[in-house]
């Protein structure tokens, strides 16, 4: 993509090199795994009631974006370190950290900073990712993530006009929504249909479940 070209040659010549040691599925299992973990222990801090949830979850997640960060920038394949998905990754996480930042500093509602932004940036995340790889070649994975992108911007919009609804089990939502495309993507064969149809039942149900025991 032209537009990360000139960012992509700058990092090139300063990133250290890597070992080579993380194949390309190992790095989105790794993915998968860090946001599993990430919003699974978000939503049981949200679930606590402590006064300084924010600063735990912060604290949680800073731990685990520098461990992911320091795994790739070492340890990824060059395809994955420089390739236009992760700029574009880059680009909406860095947008969803600001408004995050705004929320801890007050500057804007805690419910947008904290659910609404990730959530859209999952969602765009996984469409841009998409639109990347069937430019690439790729229709097949290009699709499933356009899929899943789709279901993530579903789930905004739900959350946007019924969050009482979504707030339950709105974490554990989105981490089916960030986990599952990744981990399908490297361990099943399934058409693109097929998996936006897994991932969108299991935000479903997690959706159904927190509504249940509400």
């Amino acid at each position: 993509m032209a537009a990360f070209d000139g960012v992509r040659n700058r990092l090139q010549r300063v990133a250290p090199a890597t070992s080579g040691q993380l194949t390309a599925s190992e790095f989105l299992l790794s993915g998968a795994a860090a946001g599993l973990f990430g919003w699974g222990g978000t939503q049981a801090i949200t679930w606590s009631s402590r006064a300084n949830g924010a600063l735990f979850a912060t604290a949680l997640w800073a731990v685990l974006i520098s461990g992911f960060v320091g795994l790739t920038v070492l340890h990824a394949p060059d395809s994955v370190r420089f390739s236009d998905a992760m700029f574009a990754w880059g680009t909406v996480n860095t947008t969803a950290t600001a408004v995050t930042i705004g929320g801890l500093l007050g500057v804007i509602p805690a419910q947008a900073a904290f659910w609404h932004a990730w959530v859209g940036a999952t969602a765009i995340g996984y469409c841009w990712t998409g639109g990347v790889l069937e430019g690439g070649g790729q229709p097949v994975r290009g699709r499933g993530y356009l899929g899943s992108g789709v279901v993530g911007l579903c789930l905004l919009a739900v959350g946007a006009v019924a969050f009482p609804l979504v707030s339950p089990v709105g974490y554990l939502a989105l981490a089916a929504l960030h986990a599952l495309p990744m981990a399908l993507d490297v361990r099943t064969s399934l058409p693109a249909v097929h998996r936006t149809g897994v991932v969108g039942v299991a935000v479903a149900a997690v959706l159904v479940a927190g509504l249940l025991i509400a």
